[in-house]
């Protein structure tokens, strides 16, 4: 995942004796918790794969313009985790601010190796919530997180 000054990183690291077990619920419960966080700064946001997205998942968050607009869904979180022996790192992207920068980087990516997307899926938050600042996610993921 590409990002720049206009996206919140959140990283989780914990330990966990069998951490391969619960791979699938983190993706499924971090995707609900940063849709959460995302709707409770007024984005309409929601989990689930959209039609044309870059990387792909089940458990995508992505936010939604209102039905007049043409392009009614945008990715405004990249997630991915990895486990070794004993613990877990879930490492979530969310993009707030500036959208062109990312999604020309991934025209560039996606175009090198031959594979198919539509770059109207890649959006940030602030197209949906103009105004919306990094700092303002970045209070409510931390208070989701009881912080």
């Amino acid at each position: 995942m590409a990002y720049h000054r206009g996206c919140l990183v959140v990283d989780q690291v914990q330990p966990e004796s069998d951490a391969m077990l619960g791979s699938r619920s983190r993706f499924a419960t971090f995707g609900e918790l940063f849709a959460g966080v995302l709707r409770s700064v007024g984005v309409a946001a929601a989990v689930g794969e959209i039609p044309g997205e870059y990387c792909p998942g089940e458990f995508s968050v992505h936010g939604s313009f209102p039905a007049s607009n043409p392009k009614t869904q945008i990715k405004l979180v990249g997630t991915a985790q990895r486990v070794v022996a004993g613990a877990w790192l879930f490492s979530s992207a969310i993009v707030v601010q500036n959208s062109a920068p990312l999604r020309e980087a991934l025209i560039d990516t996606y175009r090198e190796l031959g594979l198919e997307w539509d770059p109207q899926t890649a959006g940030a938050a602030e197209d949906l919530q103009p105004g919306l600042t990094v700092e303002t996610v970045e209070a409510a993921v931390l208070e989701a997180y009881g912080l």
